[in-house]
């Protein structure tokens, strides 16, 4: 007997398991040792007799499921597991707990049914020869592929995390690792758990996290400084450099694509009919040799749109090829967009180009076959090479390369003489655009006269009233469409941390204050009760005139003046005003609820040249600064932050590319200017004083008529 127990606490001693619910003994897999079978079933006899459930409801079949998702647990009765494993049951319980072993181990716990998915014996097979990140998807598309007749497709996808309990009561059950005679006795297994099962939880999208020091593209860009340039083909290898899109070399044993996975292709296709599909599961089976390197730095939404990510993960997605799917083409455009408006934020104009140039100099992956180097060649080294070429050419032509970098125009320039075939052509084209660019004269056109512009007006002598409120509007318009142009996307990114170092849109802005001061003093300076209800009625024809010209800048400033305290508190003028209902009804566009949507909606709508009101895209801005951190804790570059000032700075400055119209009127305009430079930069304190002297002068006649009236005139 004393035998039996050492060799017992042997073997058991031999055994590590993480399962100890005490005070119950450890528990294990049988040995298969004869000697100690009768002493094991004694002492786990009055244990089974404790702790297991009645048999009526648990199952003893063995079978294999996979893992569909991640399971966490800190109870010691219960088995973590990771997504892609396989699981061995040996038994089920009807609370919908399970209690596995991995294959090949010695640890017996708990799993959530809900959580993992049975397996036929020629699946679970077939999945065992599979990478283990690729068996959810081999493992779905055979589901699609066997319930392609029936509704089942729908009701699975709709439903992924319905547990399938009949498909588990149902399916045939693999081979049992256990199945061989001396392991026939029914295995043991903890205490079945007391807690509610749990549920999967909500799908989102995972990405791996980075590495704990991701290189950053000053390291990048102090590694491939870029001296001189020899001819660079994508039909040979080119010389090696350090910054490579390539997977690691130690990858090198990954699966080819083989038969198998061209069949997977055309079922997916078949069953799906989207090439996205079809994309997402190629990219995720293709060689090691064609796969990117940093695509485990970047973090996603929902959506898969980018959130952030290292310098250089954002990098090569900005050089990573364009989908076939539609939606997807046009979110990887936007991402292209907003990074090249917003990079300097994160990043130097040298530090892109020499990334650029990197990339599309790759080496050649060492240790591939002459047919892999093809299959390099083709799917990865000359699209990724056209795409460089296409970002420099964004970058030229909508981003301002010139304007704001023009030292790169000569690297540039270099870097496209030396491409070879086959795109030596499209190098060449860019080169044609930089010339073009760079060398051009600016051509000046004449604007064609409006029919609606009167070419011979009354002569003003300075007296505004005398001016035509349509020709007014007109040339306010193109005096404010004229700063509006000039507002670059930098101004705006900078005005963002730093709004004196933004000239041309602080000049923009300031308009509006010296034309609302303008308009203030104008009503103010009149002496004459009627003079001043005149001058009122007259910039609301203006204000009127600028709406439907589109011009909401001057609109804004003008109703903005004409609402102020300093004009309102003037009743007497009021009562003489004949269209202030046409003023109330431009007020309900300078309602500053819902962040000004009555204007966002005006602005949206408009159609043809416009000058927008930008107030409120620049509070945009700065709520988007203050909302989001500019760099993660991991430094992550926060590309979300980026991306929502892209949105705001496009929709600021889509207008600029529409112009007026409209012919220059030379005294108009000089009388604009004059008005806007003497009283537009008079102190607010001034307008509050000569109200009040105007208010009292008001009150005062306003006791001489009454009295009047009361003598009876």
């Amino acid at each position: 007997m004393s035998k039996t127990l050492s060799h017992t606490a042997k073997v058991r001693q031999s055994l590590h398991l993480s399962i100890d619910p005490s005070p119950c003994h450890h528990f294990r897999a049988p040995s298969s040792d004869s000697n100690t079978s009768s002493s094991d079933s004694a002492m786990n006899s009055s244990e089974t007799a404790e702790t297991s459930p009645p048999s009526s409801v648990s199952e003893q079949d063995y079978i294999t499921v996979l893992c569909m998702y991640d399971f966490e647990s800190d109870n010691s009765i219960h088995l973590s597991f990771r997504k892609n494993e396989m699981l061995d049951i040996i038994t089920r319980e009807a609370t919908g707990w399970w209690a596995a072993m991995r294959r090949g181990g010695d640890v017996i716990g708990w799993i959530p049914q809900a959580f993992v998915r049975p397996l036929s014996a020629e699946m679970a097979e077939r999945l065992r020869s599979v990478r283990e990140e690729l068996r959810i998807f081999e493992y779905d598309a055979e589901q699609l592929y066997n319930s392609a007749p029936t509704s089942q497709i729908s009701s699975d996808l709709e439903s992924p995390l319905l547990t399938r309990v009949s498909e588990a009561e149902n399916h045939i059950p693999a081979r049992s690792p256990w199945s061989s005679q001396e392991n026939q006795q029914r295995l043991h297994h903890p205490p079945s758990p007391r807690t509610p099962v749990p549920y999967p939880p909500v799908i989102t999208v995972l990405v791996k996290r980075a590495p704990r020091n991701p290189a950053n593209m000053s390291d990048i860009a102090s590694r491939n400084k870029v001296t001189t340039l020899e001819p660079l083909s994508p039909l040979r290898n080119p010389p090696r450099r350090r910054y490579s899109l390539l997977a690691s070399e130690h990858d090198s044993d990954a699966e080819s694509p083989s038969a198998s996975d061209k069949r997977r292709l055309e079922k997916i296709k078949q069953l799906t009919g989207s090439e996205e599909a079809v994309s997402f599961f190629s990219q995720a089976n293709s060689p090691w040799y064609t796969k990117s390197r940093h695509s485990d730095q970047l973090r996603l939404d929902s959506d898969g749109q980018v959130r952030s990510g290292t310098t250089e993960a954002l990098v090569e997605k900005l050089t990573s090829e364009t989908s076939k799917d539609v939606i997807k083409a046009a979110q990887e455009t936007a991402f292209r967009n907003a990074f090249l408006m917003t990079f300097r934020t994160f990043m130097t104009a040298d530090q892109l180009f020499t990334a650029l140039v990197g990339i599309y100099a790759m080496e050649c992956p060492s240790k591939i076959t002459d047919p892999e180097y093809e299959e390099w060649k083709e799917k990865c080294s000359i699209p990724t090479q056209r795409i460089v070429l296409t970002i420099f050419t964004m970058w030229l032509e909508d981003h301002r390369l010139l304007e704001e970098e023009p030292h790169i125009a000569q690297l540039l320039t270099d870097f496209l003489n030396n491409v070879t075939s086959p795109l030596a052509v499209a190098a060449r084209l860019i080169v044609k655009s930089i010339e073009r660019l760079t060398f051009a004269s600016p051509c000046v056109e004449s604007p064609v006269v409006s029919p609606r512009r009167r070419r011979k007006s009354r002569d003003h002598k300075g007296d505004l009233l005398r001016l035509d409120p349509t020709d007014l509007a007109e040339q306010l318009s193109l005096f404010e469409y004229t700063l509006y142009s000039k507002v670059t996307p930098q101004d705006c990114l900078v005005y963002a941390k730093s709004p004196q170092l933004a000239p041309n849109l602080n000049a923009f802005c300031a308009t509006h204050d010296k034309l609302a001061s303008w308009v203030t003093f104008s009503v103010l300076n009149n002496e004459a009760l009627g003079k001043r209800a005149d001058t009122i009625d007259f910039w609301i024809k203006v204000a009127e005139k600028c709406r439907s010209m589109n011009n909401f800048a001057s609109m804004s400033a003008l109703i903005t003046a004409l609402s102020s305290v300093v004009i309102t508190r003037l009743h007497l003028t009021w009562a003489h005003v004949g269209r202030k209902a046409n003023l109330d009804a431009l007020l309900k566009y300078n309602e500053p609820s819902g962040g000004f949507a009555a204007f966002r909606n005006l602005q949206s709508n408009a159609e043809g040249p416009c000058v927008p009101f930008v107030g409120m895209y620049l509070t945009d801005i700065a709520h988007t600064k203050d909302q989001f951190e500019d760099v993660e804790d991991d430094g992550r570059i926060v590309f979300i932050k980026r991306q929502r000032w892209y949105e705001i700075i496009t929709q600021m400055l889509r207008h600029q590319l529409k112009p007026y119209n409209i012919g220059e009127s030379m005294s108009i305009r000089g009388f604009i200017s004059i008005h806007l430079r003497t009283t537009g930069t008079k102190d607010s304190s001034l307008a509050w004083s000569k109200s009040q002297e105007v208010q009292h002068s008001e009150l005062a006649h306003a006791d001489i008529r009454r009295g009047l009236e009361a003598a009876g005139f």
